[in-house]
């Protein structure tokens, strides 16, 4: 899928799958994460902004930083659906698939 020319004429891409099975490849765990870190390991995302931007494509456009590095998430009354993991930023989650210790969904941790 040519994902950087749809983004550049501003079609918004989102991944995912059918279940943890994906019937459409027999490849990967049903991790989101894993899925960001093929974009941009196949596209030469490669510094910590594309990186970091990369993270969208599983987050459905949510990021934790705006394009000029301010906070935009979380903030007051968002939901409280949200996936803990063993990074210290956005590009290291990507890059690295950092291990995912806790979910939280509607406030409830698992």
């Amino acid at each position: 899928m040519p994902i950087p020319a749809l983004k550049k004429y501003g079609v918004n891409v989102l991944i995912g799958n059918d279940n943890v099975q994906d019937y459409w490849s027999t490849f990967g765990t049903g991790n989101m994460l894993q899925k960001a870190n093929l974009i941009a390991e196949l596209y030469g995302y490669a510094t910590e902004l594309q990186l970091s931007r990369t993270l969208s494509f599983a987050t459905q456009q949510l990021l934790p930083l705006d394009d000029e590095g301010k906070q935009q998430w979380p903030k007051a009354n968002d939901d409280a659906n949200l996936v803990f993991v063993d990074a210290s930023c956005s590009a290291e989650a990507v890059s690295r698939m950092s291990y995912v210790f806790a979910f939280m969904h509607n406030g409830n941790l698992f």
